[in-house]
C-alpha cells in the first residue's frame, strides 16, 4: 500500500543519511536537508509544507519537495530509496504520484506538475512509469577558451549601451521569436543589468554595414559564465555570419579573464548545437523538463 504524508522535522532528521544523497538520483535536485538545516525553527514548519513523505506497507521510499502553486506544481526535489529501483511493476509509481497529488492541499486543485532533471537509467524509468513526459531537452554545453579559431571574415561589433534598449528589444524578439514565448521589453533588460549576473563589458551586437544584425552576450552564474541570447536576425540569416560572431564573442570573453564557458541549447535544435560543436563546444550534460498531466475530472 502507497501513502503520501505530510513530512516532520523527526523523519527529515532520521533520513538525512538519504536526503545527503540528492543528487544520485537527479544532480538538478534541491539540497533539500542542506536548505532546511538552515533555515530559522520558525521558517522551518513552513518549509515542510511543500515535502510529502511517501510510504510503501508502512516503510520510506520516496520524499518528493515541491512548490504547490493553483493548477499546478514545480517539483524541486524527488529522492526514492534504493528499493524503488527493484521495483518493475508502472502502476506502483502511478500510485505513488496519485498519492502525492491526493496529499496536497485540495483547494489549489493541482493538475500538473513539472520536474527538471538530468537524464539517466535510473530516473527516466521511474520517471516514465509515474506518467510524466518530456516536454524538451536542453543540453548544457561547455568549451575551454585556451585556444579560440580565428573568425574566416573580420566581425564587427558594438557593446550593448542603455541608450540602445529599444534596439536590444527588438532584436531579441526579432531573433526569439516564436508563438509559446512572451515577448520582452525594455523593464525585462532593465531588471537584467541590475542584477549581479550581468556583464556589461560582454553584451555585444553584431553589426552588418552598420547595422544592428545580431546580439550575444556572456552573463555570470555561481562561479561560471554562460553564454546567452545570442542569435541573428532573420534578415541577415544565411550569410555565413553566426560562426564568426560566436568566435568573437568567445575571444572577448577570454580576454576578460575567463578559461571556460557554458551554454544553454534545446537538444532538438540541431543547427545551432552542430554551431557550438564546429567552434569547439561539447556536451556536459542533458537536461529534460518532464511534465506530469491529470486531465481527469
Amino acid at each position: 500500500m502507497v501513502t503520501s504524508v505530510p513530512v516532520t522535522g523527526k523523519d527529515i532528521e532520521s533520513l538525512k543519511e538519504v536526503l545527503l544523497k540528492y543528487h544520485e538520483f537527479n544532480v538538478l535536485n534541491g539540497d533539500l536537508y542542506g536548505i532546511y538545516v538552515k533555515k530559522p525553527l520558525i521558517a522551518r514548519f513552513q518549509f515542510r509544507n511543500g515535502i510529502r513523505l511517501i510510504r510503501y506497507n508502512g516503510t520510506p521510499a520516496m520524499l518528493i519537495w515541491s512548490e504547490p502553486r493553483d493548477y499546478s506544481s514545480k517539483i524541486r526535489a524527488m529522492i526514492p530509496f534504493d528499493f524503488l529501483y527493484t521495483i518493475k511493476d508502472p502502476e506502483f509509481f502511478r500510485e505513488i504520484i496519485f498519492n502525492f497529488r491526493s496529499s496536497l492541499s485540495i483547494h489549489l486543485d493541482i493538475r500538473r506538475f513539472e520536474y527538471m532533471a538530468v537524464i539517466n537509467d535510473k530516473n527516466e524509468k521511474i520517471l516514465a512509469d509515474m506518467g510524466f513526459l518530456i516536454k524538451k531537452g536542453i543540453l548544457v554545453m561547455q568549451m575551454g577558451l585556451e585556444n579560440i579559431a580565428k573568425p574566416v571574415k573580420a566581425v564587427q561589433m558594438k557593446k550593448f549601451q542603455m541608450e540602445n534598449i529599444r534596439d536590444r528589444v527588438a532584436i531579441q524578439n526579432n531573433i526569439f521569436n516564436n508563438k509559446n514565448r512572451v515577448p520582452i521589453n525594455t523593464a525585462d533588460i532593465f531588471m537584467e543589468v541590475s542584477r549581479k549576473s550581468y556583464i556589461p563589458e560582454l553584451s555585444y551586437f553584431l553589426l552588418l554595414d552598420d547595422q544592428l544584425a545580431g546580439y550575444g552576450q556572456v552573463t555570470k552564474h555561481n562561479n561560471s559564465v554562460f553564454l546567452v541570447n545570442f542569435g541573428i536576425m532573420d534578415e541577415y540569416r544565411g550569410k555565413g555570419l553566426s560562426r564568426d560572431f560566436l568566435l568573437a564573442i568567445l575571444k572577448e570573453t577570454r580576454d576578460q579573464g575567463y578559461d571556460e564557458i557554458f551554454l544553454e541549447v534545446r537538444a532538438d535544435n540541431d543547427k545551432a548545437v552542430n554551431l557550438y560543436l564546429s567552434v569547439g563546444f561539447i556536451v556536459s550534460f542533458n537536461t529534460a523538463t518532464w511534465v506530469y498531466i491529470d486531465d481527469q475530472k
